[in-house]
């Protein structure tokens, strides 16, 4: 990688690291989810490049750093799967279905939306794979021939309306049980909407932890697969 590469690459961890520093000291919940961190990241990056009249590709090819780390970053998402295992042991086989219908449905959602608004084929592979982590959506999004960005900005979208509303949501219909609570959060709202819920009751946030990781394997296997069949029948 050379100078500009690294120079682009350490502006973007500067940026987001002082969001992030400047994220953890607000307190009111709806101002915080506006400023989540990777959200601001990307907004301020788009206004640099509209600004200086840059193209993404430039900014892309010399961050290619911090793209091979999404690899590592899905390997990581291991690590709630055994920090909560004693919580899931009892109860797996049915987070794996409730979050395998999640996807199906959002996946099929997405595609029916796509079909009926006549959305161009690279834009309905861009919101197939949004109830997901970040990293996921970005590979899988990819890989259908889609466009990371718009998808990862939809994917923080999604969060932040989670972290928002998905709780008081949740109770209006009448799921007060904490699992269910945890793992529709952790299924649809990924890792903004969890974050929001580790101030609730343990168990909602440990299964919401459990969910997203288990959403983010499954999604990765389900979407590519489910995906070409759904845009043939319908697109």
């Amino acid at each position: 990688m050379d100078e500009l590469g690294w120079l682009s690459t350490i502006v973007i961890i500067t940026l987001f690291l002082g969001l992030k520093k400047l994220n953890a000291i607000i307190k009111n919940p709806l101002l915080k989810a506006l400023t989540n961190p990777v959200l601001m990241t990307i907004m301020l990056l788009a206004l640099l490049l509209i600004s200086c009249s840059l193209p993404y590709s430039q900014l892309a090819n010399d961050s290619q750093l911090l793209t091979s780390l999404l690899e590592p970053a899905i390997v990581a998402l291991a690590l709630p799967l055994y920090q909560q295992f004693i919580h899931i042991r009892n109860n797996l086989i049915l987070i794996l279905i409730s979050c395998s219908i999640g996807i199906i449905n959002a996946t099929v959602m997405a595609t029916l939306l796509s079909a009926a608004f006549d959305a161009p084929p690279q834009l309905a592979a861009s919101v197939a794979a949004l109830s997901v982590t970040t990293p996921i959506t970005l590979l899988v999004t990819e890989s259908l021939g889609g466009i990371p960005s718009l998808a990862a900005t939809m994917v923080i979208f999604i969060g932040i309306l989670g972290a928002l509303f998905a709780l008081m949501i949740l109770r209006l219909v009448g799921v007060h049980n904490h699992q269910a609570q945890g793992v529709a959060i952790g299924t649809t709202f990924h890792a903004i909407g969890t974050a929001a819920v580790l101030t609730e009751p343990q168990k909602i946030s440990a299964f919401a932890s459990v969910a997203m990781a288990l959403s983010a394997l499954l999604t990765a296997l389900i979407v590519p697969l489910l995906y070409p069949f759904l845009s043939q029948a319908l697109l």
